[in-house]
């Protein structure tokens, strides 16, 4: 409806003739569809874990599964990767970003929890040991201090002419004394950390390190303060998993990093996510971020829900902690990988035709005019793909089976990865489509509340700060929205300085006539 200039008669008599007002449509926000997560795809040693952890929370498994499969990528990380060609030299390291999409109270934060279950007990583990290895260390230091002072004062006495040795001996022994090297503190994951802090963490960890946010919007926001612009290029960088990096700090000295290599896993919001998606969309803003979180999903809510109180399918979390720890001390090369700085695998040779119709045909896609972004997103598939394929390979193995080229059964499943997370990265960019849908169903919410008044301006919405309504411009959108559908009318009120209000339809609250 187009707004219209009343008089304050004309308002009383809208207000007051309520029979005349249509009945309001309903709101919705339609989200496109996805794949529902097809358990098959999972690999073997994972797959009883997760379903079991999925019907215990009640929810849907698509957050454990993506969290669990990054998880998996970041303890293999630049350890190994693979050659996708048979003859060309291009290597993808199995470093994976994700993020699980899901409005607030869906327990995605507890879903990622559960997913790097494995990552946290192994961090806990070696914690443990390192110190055990302090306390031992520091032993041996003192002991060193001891032995160090004990040749300094004995090369005193030589220079005097006492005792029985003479001082070139006693130069050979402190030259020879060994002081004890520092135990490391092996690590798997970190929740924050400064580019600097991090360069050590991957000095003193080559395979890489998983950066784990509960909200992922803290972590991104902290990339686009001031001060911190060389914060978002380091992770960009690091997202490849091969590239190096050499910092120069006073008082941290220089620290050289050969595989910079961080994977990253967090829940957001898909009102916070939305400015991400915007940026992304934008021609002058866009740097390929949003793009780089392939292991991103969106699942719809779960239906029906039931009250589950189970224990845990110990057997099947055994397997999956198991085969995930293992990994982590796996010697590539004596599982089939060809040695090199990066020791990388193949295809089997039906594995490889696979991969070869598969990126054909992803090719023959991204030849299709459509939204640029979602090209974009689709053309870093080629690194994904064969990322799957080796994770599903090298979890098979560390659960017991035979090691050498990655099999067509592990080709065939991360095509099939690919096909469901090309569904939900289609409803996450669509965000960016139908953010008047879902702020239209924010403010749905507070009017059925009467949380506003008759003859509110937009803003007395925007003011309060609400769910997708925090803006002029996403409440105007809603307003927009509500109107089409009947639930408000719009007009200018004042003269000269003018403002526009909106009359809400009674008729939304289920009033009668007689009341």
């Amino acid at each position: 409806m187009g707004k219209i200039e009343l008089t304050e008669q004309d308002e009383i008599m809208i207000e007051s003739a309520y029979q005349d007002w249509p009945d309001p449509e309903p709101v919705k926000a339609s989200l496109l569809p996805v794949e529902q997560l097809p358990p098959d795809i999972l690999p073997d040693p994972l797959r009883g874990w997760i379903t079991d952890v999925s019907h215990r929370m009640q929810i849907k498994a698509d957050i454990v599964a993506a969290g669990a499969m990054v998880s998996v990528g970041a303890v293999i990380g630049s350890g190994c990767g693979i050659r996708p060609k048979k003859k060309d030299s291009w290597m993808v390291t199995p470093n994976l970003w994700g993020a699980a999409v899901s409005d607030p109270g869906t327990l995605k934060t507890p879903a990622l929890q559960e997913a790097i279950g494995p990552i946290m007990k192994m961090e806990s583990e070696a914690k443990a040991r390192f110190d055990d290895e302090a306390t031992y260390h520091e032993a041996e230091r003192e002991a060193f201090k001891a032995q160090k002072e004990g040749i300094k004062s004995q090369m005193q006495a030589a220079a005097k002419g006492k005792g029985g040795t003479d001082i070139d001996s006693l130069k050979m022994q402190l030259m020879e004394l060994q002081e004890p090297e520092e135990p490391n503190w092996i690590r798997y994951k970190t929740n924050d950390a400064t580019i600097e802090k991090m360069a050590e963490l991957l000095e003193r960890n080559p395979r890489g390190i998983l950066l784990f946010r509960d909200e992922l919007t803290g972590l991104l926001s902290s990339w686009d303060k001031e001060g911190r612009e060389a914060d978002r290029a380091f992770y960009l960088e690091a997202w490849n998993g091969y590239g190096s990096i050499t910092t120069d700090r006073i008082g941290r000295g220089t620290v050289h990093v050969n595989n910079l290599c961080v994977s990253i896993l967090g829940g957001i919001q898909p009102a916070k996510l939305l400015s991400y998606l915007y940026q992304a969309t934008s021609a002058l803003d866009n740097d390929g971020l949003i793009q780089r979180m392939q292991m991103m999903v969106y699942p719809d809510k779960p239906g029906k829900w039931e009250l589950v109180d189970e224990e845990p399918d110990a057997l099947a979390k055994d397997r999956a902690f198991n085969a995930i720890k293992t990994i982590a001390d796996m010697d590539f090369t004596g599982q089939g990988a060809t040695d090199s700085d990066i020791p990388y695998f193949h295809f089997n040779s039906e594995g490889q035709e696979v991969f070869y119709q598969w990126l054909q045909e992803l090719q023959d896609k991204l030849q299709v005019d459509e939204n640029p972004v979602i090209l974009e997103h689709l053309a870093k598939y080629r690194s994904l793909m064969p990322s799957i394929a080796l994770i599903d390979h090298i979890i098979n193995i560390a659960d017991g089976q035979q090691g050498g080229p990655v099999p067509v059964q592990s080709v065939e499943r991360a095509a099939a990865w690919c096909d469901y997370l090309e569904s939900h990265a289609r409803r996450i960019y669509g965000l960016v489509g139908n953010v008047g849908q879902r702020s239209a169903v924010e403010l749905s919410k507070k009017l059925k509340s009467k949380k506003l008044q008759n003859g509110f301006a937009l803003r007395d919405v925007y003011r309060n700060g609400w769910y997708l309504l925090n803006s002029k411009d996403s409440v105007r959108k809603a307003c927009d929205e509500l109107e089409e559908l009947d639930w408000l009318k719009s007009y200018i009120s004042g003269e000269g300085k003018t403002r526009t209000v909106y009359l809400i339809n009674p008729k939304i609250y289920n009033i009668s006539r007689g009341q």
